[in-house]
């Protein structure tokens, strides 16, 4: 039996999209490759790096490495990257504080990757949003840092670059888990969504940025669902993580360790139309 083409998507979710990490386990442990990868996001920065070449088990050391903890995370960018607050924090009027999307996208990212999208190992769609022009935007070629900077630009959290004049924000606005961008061709098409649902409150009121960026994921949430209903895709993989926010980066252990019931659950689907293709 030939090797299946297989497309995947990497939905948008913040720190919930730490939960891709297991799903990509899922195809190195099969021993299978996406024949295409789109990213969204969160998506976007960890599906490049295993476009890049990274296995899913680098991916997993750098990401628990660089989010240990707070002070990691800050000796890493301040101390061994050298990068000046100033770089890494935008300040457009007192009302208005921002990373900045290069910067971080930068520090995240290994160096060794390719610099540019079209000479990673594995064709690489990259889904921003033109906020100008209100719709969707493709990229496919170009600085990677720059790409994925204007995929991760949460409105109001994080500055992404400009494009021919245009601002740019989270792709998850307009296409959240890019499925459709990985059809043409495949075998199969999966599709990993990381929207979640609102965590519980639990009594405690929820932060001002919690509720902002809460308030995006039911956004992508529903489009997400939209986009489903009209044309599923193959696979359709939710990981369990909507006990975590945003911002849950440092509950790095807790996430991926949350995500291992939907990696059994893709490995199992993978195997089943794998084995049904004959």
């Amino acid at each position: 039996m030939s090797t299946p083409t297989i497309g995947l998507a990497l939905g948008g979710g913040s720190a919930r999209g730490l939960a891709h990490i297991p799903m990509l386990e899922v195809f190195d442990e099969l021993g299978l490759k996406p024949s295409v990868i789109a990213g969204c996001s969160i998506g976007a920065l960890v599906g490049s790096a295993y476009a890049g070449g990274m296995s899913a088990a680098e991916i997993r050391a750098r990401a628990e490495m660089l989010l240990a903890n707070r002070l990691t995370a800050m000796r890493y960018a301040f101390g061994e990257k050298r990068v000046s607050p100033f770089e890494l924090v935008a300040m457009k009027g007192l009302a208005s504080l921002h990373f900045q999307g290069e910067t971080l996208a930068g520090l995240v990212l290994p160096e060794t990757l390719p610099k540019l999208i079209e000479d990673l190992q594995i064709p690489f769609k990259v889904i921003a949003t033109d906020f100008d022009m209100m719709e969707e935007r493709v990229i496919e070629s170009g600085s990677l840092v720059k790409a994925i900077a204007a995929s991760i630009a949460i409105p109001g959290v994080i500055l992404g670059p400009q494009y021919d004049g245009h601002t740019y924000v989270d792709g998850g606005v307009s296409n959240p888990v890019p499925f459709d961008h990985v059809r043409q061709g495949m075998d199969i098409v999966v599709a990993v969504d990381v929207t979640g649902r609102p965590r519980a409150a639990n009594g405690a009121s929820r932060s001002n940025m919690e509720l902002a960026v809460g308030s995006l994921f039911i956004l992508f949430h529903q489009v997400a669902g939209l986009r489903r209903a009209m044309n599923p895709p193959d696979i359709y993989i939710r990981p369990a993580i909507d006990s975590f926010w945003g911002g849950d980066f440092f509950r790095i252990k807790e996430v991926l360790e949350l995500a291992t019931t939907a990696k059994d659950q893709l490995k199992r689907e993978l195997e089943k139309r794998i084995n049904a293709l004959g």
